[in-house]
C-alpha cells in the first residue's frame, strides 16, 4: 500500500495519492468496478486427491517431538540444518558480537547491546550539540536466518511483530542496514506478517484475524512442514513391532517426497524457493491450507515475465532450475539429486559429491574447457562454479549458487533495463485453470507486478492490463474477497465510492484472508477520513489498529477521537503514533496539542526539546539529500 501522509484532519492537505493512479484515472477502470460485486463465490476450483492420506483437514498435527521417538537419527541430524533454524529465539551467547553503525541517507545511529540476558537493538540521531537522541531501544524477539549468510530480527510490539533495521552479515562480518533498507529506511515500523514468517516456521496461524499478529504453534521449520501431519502416521506406528530398515512398502500415512513424482516432491520446495514475479491465490484457497502431497498449482498460480530474468535471487531457486536444459531433459532431476534435507552440514564445499552427481549423466569428454583452466587452484575441476556459479542477490552482501545449470556469460546474464514491458506468462509447473478463472489470476497477477516493478514508467501499462482482465472477468465470473479487495486497491484515491463498495463487500465476505480483511479496514477507514466522515471513519481505523497498526493511522484515529470529543482517547492515539513514528516532528506537534487541549501542560512542554530536535534533524536530512541530488522520499 502506498504510504499515507503525516498530517492532521484536512484531507486536502494530507492525502498522497498511489503513485500514478491520479494520471491514470481517466485511462484506467473506465468500467472496472461500475457494477455492483457479483453474488457470493460458486462452486471453487477442484483439489486434485493426493496420494497419501495425511492430506484431510481433519489430520491433527503432532509435532516434531513424537516424529522424533521414531526418527531419531534424521531428527538429531535434521535440528543442525538451516532450514531447522530459520526461526529462532535469540540465544544471546551465540548472538554475534555487540556493534554501531550509522545510515549514511538517514544519519540514524544503530546500537546492538546486551542487557538483563536479552538482546536490544536501539535507534537514535544525533541532536543539535551531538548527543545522542534515543528514538527507539527494543528487546528482540525472533531471529530470522540460519547465520550462514546473514541473522535479521524481528521485535514485538504488543503482539505485533515488526522488522529490525539491524541486520547481521556474515561476508563482511558486519552490523548492517537490514536489506531494503538501504532504499528506504522507516526504522522499526516495517510490519512482519504471515506472508513473511510462512517460509521461516513450521506453521502459522493469524490471530483474531490479523496478519501481523500470529501465534508459531511450529517455530521452527520441523518434520511436518514437509511431510504432513503426522497424526495418522503415529497412530499406525505407535507400538508397532516393525523391525528397523524392513521393507514395509509405500506408507500412504504420511507423504516422503522421494517416493512420489517429481512434481509432488518439488512443490514442497516450492512453497518457499519459487517466489514467482507475481503468486497469486487461486479463489477460495490459501498456502496456510496447503500440505505436502498436495499440488501447489492447485493453490497457487506463479507467473514470471515472458522474458525470464536471469538475475540470481534468493528464493528463486526453483525457477531458475526449471530454466536449465538438464532439468527439462531428464525428469530424474529434481531438487533431491543435490540436496539431503536432513543433512546437518550441507556439501557445498564438496566439489568431488557434486560432480559425481553430474558425472552420471555427463561424460568428462564433454566438457570443452581446457585441462589446464579445469584443474587450476580457483576452479580445481568443479563443475558447478563453472555451470551454477554464485551469483549476487537483489540483497546485498548475499551470494548464491545460481540455480540455472547451463553456460553462464556476464554479458548476457546480467539483467538490463527493458524497453518495454514484460507479458506475465504462467510458469512450468503452474498450469491454466479454465479460462474463466484466468483471466481472474493473471488479472490480479498484473496488480501484483505493477506493484513490485522497478521501473516505474511501466506501472501504468501494468495496471492498465489489471483493469482490462478484471474488467473482463467481472463480467461473468464469482467475485472472491481477493478479488474485490483488489478492485478497492485499484479505486483507492481515484473513486472513493468505488472503493467504499468493493471495501464493504470484503468485510462482509465469509471468510476474506487475514490480509484482504486488514487491507479493506484500512482502505475502508482511509477513505471516510479522506470524505470528511470521522464517524464512519472511526470504526475502520479503530479496526485497522487492532489488526495493522501504523503510525498514520493512529494520526488519523486521534483525529476523529478529538472531534468526538474523546480528548483523553485521542491523547492515547497520539501517543501511540508517536511510538511507532519515533522520528516524526509533526507525529510529535500533535501529541503535544492534544497534551495541551486536556492540560497536561508540564508534559506538553517536556516534550517541545524533543519536538525542536527532531524538526531540526529532519531538516538536515533532507538538505543532505537534495545537495546530493537525491530523490526525496513521499511524505508518510
Amino acid at each position: 500500500m502506498s504510504a499515507r501522509s503525516r498530517q492532521t484532519w484536512n484531507p486536502s492537505t494530507w492525502r498522497i495519492a498511489v503513485f500514478c493512479w491520479v494520471a491514470l484515472a481517466s485511462m484506467m477502470l473506465s468500467g472496472c468496478g461500475r457494477s455492483t460485486p457479483s453474488p457470493s463465490p460458486q462452486q471453487l476450483p477442484p483439489i486434485a486427491p493426493a496420494p497419501v492420506k495425511n492430506t484431510q483437514a481433519d489430520v491433527a498435527y503432532i509435532g516434531a517431538e513424537r516424529c522424533a521417538a521414531c526418527h531419531r537419527e534424521a531428527e538429531a541430524s535434521y535440528r543442525h540444518s538451516a532450514h531447522s533454524q530459520a526461526l529462532a529465539e535469540p540465544n544471546v551467547e551465540s548472538e554475534p558480537s555487540d556493534g554501531e553503525f550509522v545510515d549514511p541517507k538517514t544519519q540514524k545511529h544503530y546500537r546492538v547491546y546486551r542487557q538483563n540476558g536479552r538482546l536490544h537493538h536501539e535507534e537514535s540521531i544525533r541532536t543539535s550539540t551531538g548527543e545522542p537522541l534515543v528514538l527507539c531501544d527494543l528487546p528482540v524477539k525472533y531471529v530470522v536466518g540460519s547465520g550462514r549468510f546473514s541473522r535479521s530480527y524481528l521485535i514485538e510490539r504488543e503482539g505485533f511483530l515488526f522488522e529490525s533495521p539491524i541486520t547481521w552479515y556474515r561476508a563482511p562480518q558486519k552490523w548492517k542496514l537490514s536489506p531494503g533498507y538501504e532504499h528506504l529506511n522507516r526504522g522499526f515500523e516495517r510490519s512482519v506478517e504471515i506472508r513473511c514468517l510462512v517460509c521461516h516456521a513450521g506453521r502459522v496461524e493469524p490471530i483474531e484475524r490479523s496478519p501481523q499478529r500470529v501465534a508459531l504453534p511450529a517455530l521452527t521449520i520441523d518434520c511436518e512442514r514437509c511431510h504432513g501431519p503426522g497424526e495418522l502416521h503415529a497412530r499406525k506406528w505407535e507400538g508397532a513391532a516393525v523391525r528397523r530398515g524392513a521393507n514395509v512398502g509405500r506408507d500412504d500415512t504420511i507423504f516422503n517426497p522421494a517416493n512420489f513424482d517429481r512434481q509432488l516432491g518439488e512443490d514442497v520446495c516450492a512453497q518457499c524457493h519459487l517466489q514467482s514475479a507475481a503468486t497469486v491465490a487461486r479463489r477460495g484457497h490459501r498456502l496456510l491450507d496447503f500440505r505436502p502431497g498436495q499440488k501447489l498449482s492447485d493453490y497457487l498460480a506463479h507467473y514470471a515475465p515472458q522474458s525470464p530474468d536471469l538475475e540470481m535471487k534468493v528464493v528463486g531457486h526453483v525457477e531458475q532450475l526449471r530454466l536449465s536444459r538438464c532439468y527439462q531433459s531428464d525428469t530424474r532431476l529434481t531438487c533431491l539429486t543435490c540436496h539431503d534435507p536432513h543433512a546437518a552440514d550441507a556439501p557445498s564445499e564438496n566439489t568431488k559429491v557434486f560432480r559425481e552427481k553430474c558425472l552420471k549423466c555427463h561424460t568428462e569428454q564433454a566438457c570443452q574447457a581446457s585441462q589446464e583452466s579445469r584443474h587450476a587452484p580457483t576452479v580445481q575441476d568443479n563443475c558447478v562454479q563453472c555451470h551454477m556459479p554464485r551469483s549476487p542477490t537483489e540483497i546485498p552482501h548475499f551470494a548464491f549458487t545460481h540455480h540455472r545449470i547451463g553456460i553462464h556469460q556476464r554479458s548476457t546474464d546480467q539483467v538490463r533495463e527493458k524497453a518495454v514491458a514484460d507479458e506475465l506468462v504462467l510458469m512450468p509447473g503452474s498450469p491454466a485453470t479454465t479460462p474463466l478463472e484466468e483471466l481472474r489470476n493473471r488479472g490480479l497477477g498484473y496488480l501484483l507486478f505493477s506493484d513490485s516493478t522497478k521501473d516505474e514508467s511501466h506501472f501504468a501499462t501494468y495496471r492498465a492490463q489489471a483493469d482490462q482482465l478484471l474488467r473482463q472477468y467481472q463480467r461473468n465470473g464469482p467475485t472472491d474477497p481477493e478479488f474485490n479487495v483488489a478492485l478497492a486497491r485499484m479505486n483507492w484515491n481515484i473513486d472513493p465510492q468505488q472503493t467504499l463498495l468493493y471495501a464493504h463487500a470484503v468485510v462482509a465476505a465469509e471468510n476474506p484472508s487475514p490480509a484482504a480483511w486488514a487491507t479493506a479496514c484500512m482502505l475502508l477507514g482511509t477513505t471516510y477520513y479522506d470524505l470528511n466522515q470521522p464517524i464512519e471513519a472511526r470504526p475502520w481505523l479503530e479496526r485497522t489498529s487492532s489488526l495493522r497498526p501504523s503510525a498514520d493511522i493512529y494520526v488519523m484515529l486521534s483525529n476523529c477521537l478529538l472531534l468526538a470529543g474523546e480528548k483523553t482517547a485521542a491523547v492515547a492515539a497520539s501517543r501511540r503514533a508517536c511510538e511507532l513514528a519515533p522520528d516524526q516532528p509533526t507525529y510529535l506537534q500533535q501529541l503535544i496539542d492534544r497534551l495541551t487541549d486536556i492540560g497536561e501542560l508540564e508534559e506538553a512542554e517536556a516534550l517541545r526539546p524533543r519536538w525542536e530536535e527532531l524538526s531540526k534533524y529532519q531538516r538536515r536530512v533532507d538538505s543532505m539529500r537534495k545537495a546530493a541530488g537525491e530523490k526525496m522520499p513521499r511524505p508518510r
